[in-house]
């Protein structure tokens, strides 16, 4: 048993890595295809991933698909939506740094949601991880001025995330769980092409060219890696990772892990894009994080799943 723990352990710091790393590549991407038109691809991949895994292990997902499965879905795959749309939209206005960290603010958001919607108790620590994690925030973007268009699209971003968090602990105690992920899966691909049609066609007409013209150019392979990075690793096996490593660690473990995800965004946007963080922007991510580990790990009075991003 501690062998298992100690191998899905490893498994979700490299999903973490993972989601990291993609703020960077997704960033690049958008220089070349709209928001929407993107998360199409990367869903869309997604979803079919997922149905190889499950056709490969041999799971009929179909058996568990009823009404209450749909509708949860639904559901969660509009908050998912959401989550995905403002955040690759605040990527084309800031930097993948700053979007990796006040994504993490959904960690914080997530118990005072649970509190306004479903009346959940709040003990001290979560106010005091609520105020570390604001103060972080202005920290790290140079106060309200520098709270710019990008902040406000990626804030919008860690509430979604964040309610889409509080109301997946509810909905997977009454559904199959992998059935649930492949509903919004789908729901999320199909949400996000109808949107690239109404606002991006421009974008949706030049996928068919910049992805399957040959070429090779730096572009079409940074589009490539984000989609496959995102689509096949970032979001299809990242749930899947998820889902059956939950069963062999703790919630407070797999919290722990996923706090380095902001890190990871850190270090791939000055790898990658040769992003740098004055002091007090440091000082402020190392607030934020603080906040996130308070509020998540002190109790143990609401532990929800976490959403990857």
């Amino acid at each position: 048993m501690q062998s298992r723990a100690h191998f899905w352990g490893w498994v979700l710091l490299f999903v973490s890595l993972v989601w990291g790393i993609e703020f960077a590549l997704v960033h690049e991407a958008l220089d070349s295809i709209g928001p929407n038109s993107f998360n199409s691809l990367r869903f869309i991949v997604a979803a079919l991933t997922l149905w190889v895994y499950f056709f490969s292990a041999g799971i009929a997902v179909s058996r568990s698909m009823n009404r209450a499965c749909l509708h949860h879905g639904i559901v969660l795959g509009f908050l998912l939506f959401a989550g995905f749309s403002t955040q690759s939209v605040g990527l084309q206005y800031t930097s993948a740094s700053n979007a990796g960290f006040i994504t993490g603010l959904n960690v914080v958001l997530v118990p005072v949601i649970a509190w306004i919607w479903l009346k959940e108790h709040l003990r001290w620590y979560v106010w005091t991880g609520v105020a570390l994690a604001t103060v972080g925030t202005l920290l790290l973007t140079g106060g309200p001025q520098g709270f710019g268009e990008g902040e406000r699209w990626v804030l919008a971003c860690a509430f979604a995330f964040a309610m889409h968090i509080v109301y997946t602990g509810v909905y997977v105690r009454q559904v199959e769980p992998l059935a649930l992920t492949f509903v919004q899966l789908i729901v999320v691909a199909i949400l996000s092409v109808l949107t690239s049609l109404l606002y991006e066609l421009d974008s949706l007409q030049t996928i068919p060219g910049l992805l399957f013209t040959y070429n090779h150019d730096a572009a079409t392979f940074t589009v490539w890696l984000a989609i496959l990075v995102g689509g096949v690793l970032g979001t299809g096996l990242a749930y899947v990772a998820q889902t059956v490593g939950q069963q062999s660690l703790a919630s407070w473990r797999v919290a722990l892990i996923f706090a380095t995800e902001p890190l990871f965004a850190a270090l791939g946007g000055f790898y990658l894009l040769d992003e740098t963080l004055t002091l007090y922007a440091w000082l402020g991510a190392v607030c934020i994080i603080a906040g996130m580990l308070v509020a998540e790990l002190v109790g143990d009075d609401f532990k929800p799943q976490k959403t990857g991003v």
